[in-house]
């Protein structure tokens, strides 16, 4: 008899004698064995940026101080896939509160890169914010 038959003839009682008491998945999760804290407020856009909205009011026209005048500032975003970008300039963010947006239509074939220096005069584009026109390398 080969060994087949010797192993049928141990118990099989050991092969069907219950596990020890394990940890389920759905054990686990109900043991609190990680706390989450507790649900989060849902805020605001103006209030996740940390400034209030009376900062980000919209302009029917410009300001005197800002009309027929020439600003100096840096491309600081573009985004070549939807046509647009951003200029950073100390002197409108003081008064806007927030980039000058351009399109970029409007910049010249060298000024398409992040960091270049630009020149440009502003307007109030469609949506009411201040808007990049005229644009020059600076």
């Amino acid at each position: 008899m080969g060994r087949s038959d010797s192993r049928s003839r141990l118990p099989r009682s050991d092969s069907r004698a219950p596990r020890a008491a394990s940890r389920s998945r759905s054990d686990s999760r109900r043991g609190n064995s990680r706390r989450r804290s507790p649900p989060r407020h849902r805020r605001s856009p103006s209030d996740r940026r940390g400034r209030s909205r009376s900062r980000d009011k919209k302009y029917k026209k410009l300001p005197d101080d800002f009309a027929d005048r020439r600003f100096y500032g840096t491309m600081r975003m573009v985004n070549k896939g939807s046509g647009f970008g951003f200029i950073s300039c100390a002197e409108t963010r003081a008064e806007f509160g927030r980039d000058v947006f351009v399109d970029l239509n409007r910049l010249p074939a060298s000024c398409d890169r992040e960091g270049d220096k630009v020149s440009f005069k502003l307007v109030v584009g469609r949506k009411g914010y201040a808007e990049a026109t005229s644009v020059e390398r600076g």
